[in-house]
């Protein structure tokens, strides 16, 4: 099953401008992009995801993650 880029922003309580930017910077890549544009992710990524928020609410910074 795949979330879009909206449910998982949604479900995560973060926006879809941080899952894009997280993307950009190799934090969190979606596991297909759809040919038009749309991210999709799968319960892989929403577990990293998950460790991610945890890590930042940990106090440490995206470069450290």
């Amino acid at each position: 099953m795949s979330w879009s880029i909206q449910q998982v922003a949604r479900l995560s309580g973060v926006t879809s401008r941080t899952l894009r930017y997280y993307d950009e910077i190799g934090l969190l890549r979606p596991a297909t992009v759809g040919a038009n544009g749309y991210r999709y992710y799968e319960r892989e990524q929403l577990l990293r995801l998950q460790r991610i928020l945890l890590l930042r609410e940990l106090g440490l910074g995206l470069a450290t993650i």
